[in-house]
């Protein structure tokens, strides 16, 4: 049997939540700078496979935030950009979705002695939570590696490795461990570090930019749960 840690990005791979994030990231930044309209006025900061505190910290800087400002405030808005990621999921909108396929592709995953779930994102951890959570998805995942723990992606997912393996009580091997993610910044991450990579065209990334990464396997999405199944290195279920 041979044992896998299944490592998932969150935005554009596991969900959509229509922007909710980029919309409390502005709300943070009037709460606590006093300035509105800050994802317009930064428009060319990146947000799909960056980590928080990387788009946070550039944003900062776009905008004329004097770096030691933001180091002394950087705490206080996290804390209101939590509070506003939180207001906004709580705020009905039907915009927002579990990627397809994705619900059934967790459950079956769940049910597997041999696989470990995690997450290997770059929100923070309380922001992971939060965006999980309305969809119960949140279940499905003990932990993983967070924007929290570090702003490079590459390091994010090595920590997610060293966590989930202490969790579980097993030392995964860089082969037995995959990163399911939709941008070529998934894709990197796995590389870096030794991990099979999959790609998943759900997210705001070009198929195009996806094939150049050269990912293990690329995926337009999880409905065809046995081809999505061989991408991770494991074999379907045998009805009973």
């Amino acid at each position: 049997m041979q044992r896998r840690l299944v490592l998932f990005d969150i935005d554009g791979t596991l969900v959509d939540t229509a922007g909710a994030g980029r919309r409390a990231v502005e709300r943070a930044f009037e709460n606590v700078f006093g300035l509105d309209g800050v994802v317009e006025r930064a428009r060319g900061v990146r947000f799909a496979g960056c980590t928080d505190p990387a788009i946070f910290t550039t944003l900062a800087r776009d905008v004329g935030i004097d770096s030691r400002e933001w180091d002394a405030r950087r705490p206080a808005f996290e804390s209101a950009y939590l509070d506003a990621l939180e207001h906004e999921m709580a705020r009905p909108d039907d915009r927002r979705r579990i990627v397809r396929g994705a619900d059934l592709l967790l459950r079956d995953l769940a049910a597997r002695p041999e696989v470990v779930l995690g997450l290997v994102t770059g929100n923070l951890e309380a922001g992971a939570r939060l965006k999980l959570r309305p969809f119960d998805l949140e279940r499905y995942f003990r932990g993983g590696g967070f924007g929290s723990d570090d702003a490079d992606r590459r390091v994010v997912a090595r920590r997610a490795a060293e966590k989930l393996s202490a969790l579980a009580g097993i030392p995964f091997l860089a082969s037995e461990i995959v990163v399911v993610g939709d941008t070529e910044h998934d894709v990197d991450c796995a590389r870096a570090n030794g991990y099979r990579a999959v790609a998943v065209a759900t997210g705001w990334v070009s198929r195009e930019v996806l094939e150049a990464a050269r990912p293990d396997a690329l995926l337009e999405d999880y409905r065809d749960l046995p081809a999505t199944l061989t991408a991770l290195g494991l074999e379907a279920q045998q009805a009973s």
